[in-house]
């Protein structure tokens, strides 16, 4: 305690009550739940040791009801006392200059270019992508696998009519895909339907000129320059004619599945 310290101080008469009620710092420190070295500084008024006036007052009420002192006088000798009811110090943080440079350095501006060139580069290959033209399947009836099928000899169809121009329809041998093929020159389809069928006709660049399922009793005309890829399903059931000459569909089908090439 100060040598100057007024014998009315707060700690010291807190101190005084709990020597005459036999009371030993320690007691104190666990009924009041404080650490043993803040009843000291208390005690001894170093109210700059404690956690600022407002916990002091708090320790001062509580010590106070402990041994049956008043909380108010203390209190109020607390204000009046000379001695200086510090709170802990509080410092700011120092502020820390950072040096930034006013031109940016060269391996920033290198890191930006590569960055441009590589979006430029991811760009156009998404581009690319997306505009790349779709490409339809091809039909399902064209890739039809059919067994291999040995050579036939080459097929006269009848005579056409007066002045329609003969035609020759020759069997070609098995593909590797197992379908079956034939050529014949021809500039006009004719397709009669006895029973439903599916047909589709295909140009020479592979576009499909016609392909629908056709009922029974109707009939097909489709003319154009050759040569026609022909797919007939339901073949019995269907008569094919070029340039007013009869085709004869059974020797290029398979499983009811005609095939073949018209020029």
């Amino acid at each position: 305690m100060p040598e100057n310290a007024a014998p009315d101080l707060p700690g010291r008469r807190l101190a005084a009550a709990r020597t005459a009620r036999g009371l030993t710092i320690t007691e104190i420190a666990l009924r009041l739940k404080f650490a043993p070295r803040q009843i000291e500084a208390l005690e001894a008024d170093r109210y700059d040791a404690l956690a600022g006036p407002a916990f002091v007052r708090g320790m001062i009420r509580a010590y106070a009801k402990l041994v049956g002192e008043d909380a108010d006088a203390l209190i109020a000798a607390l204000r009046a006392s000379p001695l200086t009811v510090a709170g802990p110090t509080v410092t700011g943080p120092r502020a820390i200059g950072v040096a930034i440079p006013r031109q940016p350095r060269r391996g920033s501006m290198v890191y930006v270019v590569l960055s441009v060139f590589v979006v430029i580069a991811v760009a156009g290959v998404l581009g690319e992508w997306l505009l790349r033209p779709v490409v339809p399947p091809k039909s399902a009836a064209t890739r039809l696998a059919l067994p291999p099928q040995p050579m036939r000899e080459a097929v006269t169809p009848p005579p056409a009519s007066a002045g329609a121009e003969p035609a020759t329809v020759q069997s070609l041998p098995v593909v590797g895909s197992g379908t079956v093929e034939s050529v014949v020159s021809a500039q006009r389809i004719e397709l009669d339907f006895d029973r439903e069928s599916w047909v589709e006709i295909r140009d020479a660049e592979g576009r499909i000129v016609f392909s629908q399922l056709n009922r029974p009793g109707t009939r097909r005309e489709v003319e154009g320059v050759g040569p026609f890829s022909i797919v007939i399903g339901n073949a019995r059931g269907v008569k094919l004619r070029y340039n007013d000459s009869d085709v004869d569909l059974m020797p290029y089908t398979r499983t009811d599945v005609a095939r073949l090439t018209l020029k």
